[in-house]
């Protein structure tokens, strides 16, 4: 049988990972009575799992979990200068796989709703339409349903058709140059004719033709044909930030019932005890002569541990420890309640916006595809800069020599910063000079060759070359003016 804290570990880990649908799961019943018309075929048996392996199957489930569908979500709006009035019949809506493959999952609204009065062959699309097929949608809204990672990658094309489908109009997207997950945005697509573009069945090589909404309004006579259209892609997120999330918010959770209930406790006792104990004001009396006292004696104790810190040297780390240790549990349950997320939120929340917008941030926090590398994640964090460059360039020549600090045993910690500089500097450089990572990877691992700068040696590599034809240009600049200033100079006195 299961021990409690086995139990308990399991029964904890439960709702923070969803079980996915190939676990097998295992019931578990009482025995029955032994009867005469009880079978002898055993019942479903439990085995005993220690804690460690428990700890590697919720693991293990988290990062294998699979991964829910992404959604893409158009509303068609409008077609706009169609090259007659003709009435087109809806809009097709697929997707194609960055690999090639494509044509999936087609789907169509029905007619426009309206013609424009103010603009020529223009049509609203909107509204219940009619129809009884599913490709006939009575609304403007497609949603297209596929894993993420494929969405993500995949070319859409918008069809609008008419009767005769040698009039369709095509427009095509490519979905991670225009949105980012869980991201709306509002487009017009340039419309081609079909056979112009691309022709179905056949792998032809398409090219986004969206484009943000400008602020100018469209003048009626030869204008492209454009469908607008509002987009959004939605994904869930990688299981394991699904996971972190989940236990923030329980923690979170945790943290505000027992601050309601400490905040509200301190607030009824510093309300009646000044009631009901008026004597207690009394004890402000002697907080006054102490607190003379203290502040008085900080000097002496200040000169007494300057001459006797050799010995206390030891002990004033261990309370610098403990302070900071303390410092810290304090920060974080101070910033895990509501007034302390508020004050991270104002914060972080621009950070981690621009972040999400990256493509490195797509790639960690939703299943976009592959997870990205360490370097990815350096080249995302790090500046791109000049001067920012130089400054990282030189933090991190600045943290390999410092084993020299402590001769022969730093060479250790060279074992632990060699993969960390390798990564850094790779993420800076490695469009200049793609095998410098290396040179800093052997640089730190051999001994004795940690005074090599080879981070800022990518820096003078990258913008070395501009600064020099600066210098030169500026050079030139100075020269030409001082010639002009000595030839009028020379006009001047004869």
């Amino acid at each position: 049988p299961l021990s409690a804290l086995q139990f308990f570990f399991i029964l904890s880990s439960l709702p923070l990972v969803p079980i996915p649908s190939y676990w097998p799961i295992y019931s578990c019943s009482m025995a029955p009575e032994p009867s005469s018309s009880a079978s002898s075929t055993p019942g479903p048996r439990t085995w005993p799992m220690d804690p460690l392996t428990a700890t590697r199957r919720v693991a293990k489930a988290i990062m294998n979990a699979p991964a829910g569908n992404g959604k893409l979500v158009a509303t068609i709006l409008s077609a706009y200068d169609l090259p007659d009035d003709e009435v087109p019949t809806s809009v097709l809506m697929s997707y194609q796989e960055g690999n090639g493959r494509g044509g999936y999952n087609e789907i169509s609204t029905g007619p426009p709703a309206a013609k424009h009065r103010d603009h020529a062959n223009s049509f609203k699309f909107g509204g219940a339409n009619g129809g009884g097929s599913s490709t006939d949608s009575m609304a403007n809204q497609l949603v297209l349903s596929a894993p993420l990672s494929v969405l993500f990658e995949s070319t859409v094309t918008f069809t609008l058709t008419y009767a005769n489908s040698a009039n369709n109009l095509v427009s095509t997207c490519t979905i991670h140059k225009t949105l980012r997950v869980n991201d709306t945005q509002w487009l017009i697509l340039n419309l081609d004719p079909e056979n112009n573009n691309t022709v179905r069945g056949k792998k032809s090589p398409i090219q986004s033709s969206a484009s943000r909404i400008s602020s100018s309004n469209s003048s009626v006579g030869d204008q492209q044909p454009t469908l607008r259209l509002k987009l959004r892609l939605a994904g869930p997120y990688r299981p394991e930030i699904s996971a972190i999330i989940n236990l923030a918010n329980s923690w979170f959770g945790a943290v505000d019932i027992i601050s309601d209930t400490t905040v509200g406790t301190a607030s009824g006792l510093a309300r009646d005890i000044p009631k009901n104990f008026p004597a207690a004001k009394l004890l402000l009396i002697p907080a006054v002569p102490l607190a003379t006292v203290a502040v008085a004696a900080l000097p002496i104790v200040g000169g007494l541990l300057i001459i006797g810190i050799p010995f206390f040297l030891p002990i004033i780390l261990i309370l610098l420890s403990v302070a900071l240790g303390l410092g810290a549990i304090g920060s974080t349950v101070y910033f895990s309640t509501r007034d302390g997320r508020t004050s991270v939120q104002h914060i972080a929340e621009p950070t981690y916006q621009t972040f999400l917008m990256t493509k490195t941030g797509q790639q960690i926090i939703y299943d976009v595809g592959p997870r990205p590398s360490p370097q990815a994640l350096a080249h995302a964090a790090l500046p791109t800069d000049m001067i920012g460059k130089l400054v990282a360039s030189l933090l991190i020549d600045l943290v390999g020599s410092a084993s020299y600090l402590i001769p022969l045993a730093g060479e250790a910690f060279d074992l632990t910063w060699a993969p960390i500089s390798m990564v850094l500097v790779g993420a800076l450089y490695d469009d200049v000079l793609p095998n410098l990572k290396y040179v800093a990877l052997m640089e730190e691992l051999l001994p004795f060759t940690d005074w090599i700068p080879s981070a800022t040696i990518g820096w003078v590599k990258e913008f070395g070359p501009n600064i020099m034809d600066e210098g030169k240009r500026k050079a030139g600049d100075a020269k030409r003016a001082g010639r002009r200033e000595k030839e009028a100079l020379a006009s001047m006195i004869r």
